[in-house]
């Protein structure tokens, strides 16, 4: 691996007055697997929308093999063998996975009819590449995020001939089916792939990659062997300092201040039925659920917030029975919800940040129908202050944010209403270290100030750094309940995937 296949040049891109890339230069070597990595904002994915022809550089050289090439769009840089996943899947819901994975390169006759047996024959052999056994005739609407991330992945290697770009490809995928992409990646490798990885999970990039690119705030901080760096060295890396551990050790008096509390609670309308599901969250206390894709948490966290309908069972805020049929029932009880989708469910992307911002709570800044456009300035400013939201302007549509800050503008939306409950369903998917940090010591900063917090979350450390106390859910159930001090990765690991 001494021959550069990707060579960057002074690479600049300037979105109005926003510098995205300022001077970066690295290269990419022949048959590698390499990182880039950076917080959210540092410009990664700029990057490589620029590297798989999305976007135009406004200064610099992109070379491959030696050559200059100036991408002109994602067909150019696919005739030049570049294939890119992105994080949002980049679908056609309504067509079947074989249509979506041959999309624009299928085969026809000379009477220009598709050869539909074809297609699917040729999906089935790419998918049992991937060890997935999904029909090629299934409509891709009725398939979960982590089979629809996969069959983006599959599409992409089924028309990658020399380098395969991947923009965070696990953020909506199971353990398992990471290790069967991460086989099927260094099998690929093996055959001379070069892939160029965007991730901002570390452990992955020890244990994918051979070498990592950091990029900080638009520029370009180093290039590190990974079996000669560690953790410690790529954060500070990221973010320009060392972060510290966020573990705290908070002590929440037992049998006191029952916040909420959900009594055999039985949800069956909702892609995972769960019954008889009990729990408490006391004043001030972070609870959460934990277990495997697919063991019913969040169906439990959108019924509390009337987004899944309740079949039996009950909810009592501070002592009270309520009733909560529709969202606007737990907003008027002061609960609050971060939805695990946050462009699907928790952002409107062509609208403004700070009309996404002010958007929970409308009815309380008009007058006769008017929005009072001074006070929607000023919690825009104070929510962006709050969570340091990084953006030229609170103008500027929610989709020009990163990741990490469309994140921070979900939670301002209901920050200012000051909630009394928060409900957060996986808070920092997709989120940088740096940012991770942040949001973790909000929620720390809001449980002293006494919400009430119930977190979900797929990341195991994220849950033991968090919780006072832990409900860990299997197959619909809660299986156990642990204490701060009882919780392990390997208590909750066998509670969560092990049968009794």
């Amino acid at each position: 691996m001494t021959t550069p296949i990707i060579e960057l040049q002074s690479i600049s891109k300037r979105f109005g007055g926003t510098v995205a890339l300022d001077d970066v230069s690295f290269s990419v070597m022949q048959g590698e697997i390499h990182a880039v990595m950076g917080e959210n904002g540092a410009g990664k994915s700029t990057l490589m929308r620029i590297l798989s022809g999305v976007l135009r550089r406004n200064s610099g050289t992109v070379l491959l093999s030696g050559t200059p090439k100036t991408l002109n769009s994602p067909l150019h840089a696919q005739g030049e063998g570049i294939s890119t996943v992105y994080q949002e899947p980049n679908l056609v819901p309504y067509m079947t996975v074989a249509e979506n994975i041959f999309l624009g390169h299928e085969k026809t006759s000379r009477f220009g009819v598709v050869d539909f047996r074809h297609l699917n024959t040729r999906t089935k052999d790419i998918l049992a590449t991937l060890s997935l056994t999904i029909p090629p005739t299934e409509i891709l609407a009725n398939l979960s995020p982590a089979e629809v991330q996969l069959v983006q992945i599959a599409r992409a290697i089924a028309f990658s001939t020399r380098i395969l770009i991947l923009d965070e490809p696990t953020a909506s995928i199971t353990d398992h089916e990471t290790e069967i992409l991460f086989q099927l990646l260094k099998k690929l490798n093996k055959d001379g792939l070069t892939i160029v990885y965007v991730s901002h999970r570390l452990k992955e990039i020890f244990e994918l990659c051979h070498r990592a690119s950091v990029l900080r705030d638009g520029r370009y901080i180093g290039t590190v062997e990974t079996e000669k760096t560690n953790e410690t060295e790529l954060i500070t890396m990221m973010v320009g300092r060392e972060l510290k551990g966020t573990r705290e050790t908070r002590t929440i008096e037992p049998g006191g201040n029952i916040r909420l509390e959900a009594r055999s609670l039985t949800v069956t309308k909702a892609p995972v039925h769960v019954r008889n599901i009990s729990f408490q969250v006391r004043k001030g206390e972070i609870v959460a659920l934990a277990g495997l894709v697919g063991s019913g948490r969040s169906e439990v966290a959108k019924a509390l917030f009337g987004l899944n309908p309740i079949d039996s069972g009950e909810i009592w805020i501070d002592g009270a029975k309520v009733e909560i049929r529709i969202p606007a029932h737990a907003i008027g009880h002061n609960i609050a919800f971060v939805p695990e989708d946050r462009k699907g469910e928790g952002l409107i992307a062509s609208q403004s940040i700070k009309h996404n911002i002010s958007l929970t709570g409308l009815g309380s800044i008009s007058n006769f129908g008017f929005v009072n456009r001074a006070r929607e300035n000023e919690i825009a400013a104070s929510s962006a202050q709050q969570l340091a939201i990084k953006a030229a302007t609170m103008e500027d549509d929610v989709s020009t944010l990163s990741g990490g800050n469309q994140q921070k503008v979900v939670l301002a939306k209901w920050l200012w209403l000051n909630p009394s409950i928060l409900i957060l369903d996986e808070p920092t998917r997709g989120i940088d270290v740096g940012a991770k940090a942040e949001i973790h010591a909000l929620i720390f900063g809001l449980a002293r100030q006494g919400v009430s917090i119930l977190l979900v979350s797929s990341e195991l450390p994220e849950v033991l750094t968090l919780a006072d106390r832990i409900y860990v859910m299997r197959d619909g159930a809660i299986v156990g309940e642990l204490s701060r001090a009882e919780a392990s990765q390997e208590t909750v690991m066998r509670l969560a995937a092990v049968e009794n």
